[in-house]
């Protein structure tokens, strides 16, 4: 019996060792699945990661371009602006300049009409002198030869 005993002790220690090891494999299989698990997690974590760090960095470059597209549209817009801005002061001030000729062209004939008319008027005021000295001459002769007829 005794052996009987050792020889179930025996089987029931191999046996706890078998269920021990069972067991270390089992431990030793989750621990493995576990890890797979999270390295796959990480994995899939970090692509995620590098995704969307990807499409931050292509939000940006769009963003950039449509932000130096806007810029040269704008340049180009006020460039377009000042262009027109300095037409238009061109054209006022090549309005200005043939008013001021007009003007100028204008007051030179009025100058030269009013000098004519200023000439002929003393021309005319000479010639009636000039008239009104022969007439008085005239009138004196005539006195003189009448009064001389008139006294012999």
């Amino acid at each position: 019996m005794a052996e009987n005993l050792k020889a179930a002790h025996e089987a029931s220690r191999r046996d706890s060792e078998s269920n021990v090891q069972a067991l270390r494999d089992t431990m030793e299989r989750m621990r493995n699945d576990y890890e797979e698990k999270l390295d796959s997690g990480k994995a899939a974590h970090e692509a995620s990661r590098r995704d969307s760090e990807s499409n931050v960095q292509a939000l940006r470059d769009t963003m950039e371009r449509m932000r130096n597209d806007y810029e040269e549209k704008l340049d180009s817009e006020r460039a377009a602006h000042e262009a027109s801005r300095r037409d238009s002061e061109s054209n006022v001030q090549a309005l200005r300049d043939t008013m001021e000729r007009m003007r100028n062209d204008y007051e030179e004939k009025l100058d030269s009409g009013k000098a004519a008319h200023e000439a002929s008027r003393r021309d005319s005021e000479s010639n009636v002198q000039a008239l009104r000295d022969t007439m008085e001459r005239m009138r004196n002769d005539y006195e003189d030869q009448l009064s001389g007829k008139v006294n012999r």
